[in-house]
């Protein structure tokens, strides 16, 4: 049995086919495309960016049968927390500039590692302080207040409310500065 390419159909009837066939899922921040057993590669993985995991990025297959999931109302992947890169950006956040993979700089809690082929690492670090920064200027609390509300304890970072009972009143990052 001849195997089908998801990449260079050879006629316009395999291509439909193929695109017909085509399962998409969520998986992750990606869209997990399975063309099904008779097609080479079988399982593809395409980005919010609109590009597929494979070496022909926005020119796969994949990236169509995505967008065919999505036209008929199929559920849109989540977005990653800030800061937080399922691959590496095509370009830099900072400068625009173009960026390199580097598995050195990958970790779970930051995602894909990259480098700016401009600045190198000092760009990939510097967008992580601009998402860090943003988040403190978001929570002033160095410890937030615990309260009893609505009869539950929790902690309060919206701040203390007339109605609350107050455990704890909390210390605010300006008040030690």
């Amino acid at each position: 049995m001849q195997q089908t390419q998801p990449h260079k159909p050879t006629s316009k009837a395999r291509f439909q086919d193929v695109q017909e066939t085509a399962r998409v899922t969520i998986s992750g921040y990606f869209y997990a495309v399975d063309f099904g057993p008779g097609v080479h590669p079988q399982h593809l993985r395409v980005g919010k960016d609109r590009n597929c995991t494979c070496r022909l990025g926005a020119a796969c297959l994949a990236v169509t049968a995505v967008t065919d999931y999505l036209r008929a109302g199929g559920e849109r992947t989540p977005d990653p927390p800030a800061g937080y890169y399922p691959v590496a950006p095509t370009e830099c956040p900072i400068c625009g500039a173009e960026t390199v993979f580097d598995n050195h700089l990958s970790s779970k809690h930051r995602g894909a590692g990259w480098r700016c082929v401009r600045c190198g690492a000092h760009h990939y670090w510097q967008a992580h302080i601009n998402v860090l920064r943003q988040r403190l200027e978001e929570n002033p609390w160095l410890f937030p207040p615990v309260v009893v509300r609505d009869g539950k304890q929790i902690k309060a970072f919206d701040g203390i409310l007339p109605q609350d009972q107050v455990l704890y009143p909390g210390v605010k990052r300006a008040e030690i500065a």
